[in-house]
């Protein structure tokens, strides 16, 4: 299924609408006591709250409008067997890192992609606490705008990179860095720092970072959105395993190691 450049950028101000929503719910909350919201631990053991249903409903019900089929992490997941044939769909994360948001700490966000079956072709990111949203897609330059004023746009600017390079990681990693670094990069010419949730990907996009590696297990929609972010300038996220881009809508949502780099242009 092929989507028209207007009809992606009906899409993409839909995402951008809803990213906003949801991070102006989440702000309304944030200074909350924990005791004032409902939390529970899923199966995995990773938090949940009140919060990420409510920032689930309000996207949810704005991406419906258009007729796409959702996956967020909050949501009733549809069986395999029903979408695995999907042409395409919205990936949501409502509250990526609940656990930073239940202690008021930066590195939570709001990720929203859009699918096809060759994987996100368009991303937003909404980091709440700096009152930013990124957002692009294939064939669309990346850009910023303010939370509260979504229509004010500001084009990100493609910066070169340059030594030293910068690897961004997750603050749980288990590797040491230089042991994380794609075939061919030289650890030698690289500083390493942990950076929370999708907003590596956002660093990469705007040039603060030049690569990010996660050698654990991840969800999909903990991904998704910044790799149709990373579309935007030519870069997607690869499987750390082969090299290859990452697929989509597998059985279990679960991806293995991955990695992102400026030095890696899509294939």
């Amino acid at each position: 299924m092929q989507m028209n450049s207007s009809k992606i950028k009906t899409c993409l101000e839909l995402a951008i609408k809803a990213a906003a929503e949801a991070s102006r719910e989440l702000l309304s909350h944030v200074n909350d006591q924990n005791e004032s919201l409902v939390i529970r631990a899923k199966r995995d053991g990773s938090l949940v709250s009140s919060v990420d249903l409510e920032s689930h409903q309000i996207i949810e019900g704005i991406l419906s409008e258009i007729g796409i089929p959702i996956i967020s992490e909050e949501g009733k997941l549809p069986s395999f067997s029903e979408r695995k044939d999907w042409a395409m769909f919205w990936l949501v994360d409502p509250l990526d890192g609940t656990e930073s948001y239940l202690k008021s700490r930066s590195g939570f966000a709001v990720n929203i992609a859009l699918c096809d079956q060759s994987g996100p072709f368009l991303g937003v990111i909404a980091d709440p606490l700096a009152g930013i949203i990124y957002g692009g897609a294939k064939g669309i330059a990346p850009f910023t705008c303010p939370i509260e004023s979504t229509t004010n746009r500001t084009a990100i600017q493609q910066q070169p990179a340059r030594s030293p390079y910068l690897l961004v990681t997750s603050w749980n990693e288990s590797i040491p860095w230089p042991d994380l670094l794609p075939s061919g990069l030289n650890p030698n010419e690289f500083t390493s720092k942990p950076v929370s949730g999708a907003l590596k990907f956002c660093q990469i996009v705007t040039g603060q970072a030049d690569v990010h590696v996660r050698s654990g297990s991840y969800m999909e929609w903990d991904c998704a959105a910044g790799d149709g972010l990373l579309k935007s300038i030519g870069l997607q996220i690869r499987s750390r395993e082969t090299g290859r881009p990452l697929v989509y809508n597998s059985m279990s949502l679960r991806v293995g190691g991955l990695w992102a780099s400026r030095f890696h242009p899509a294939d």
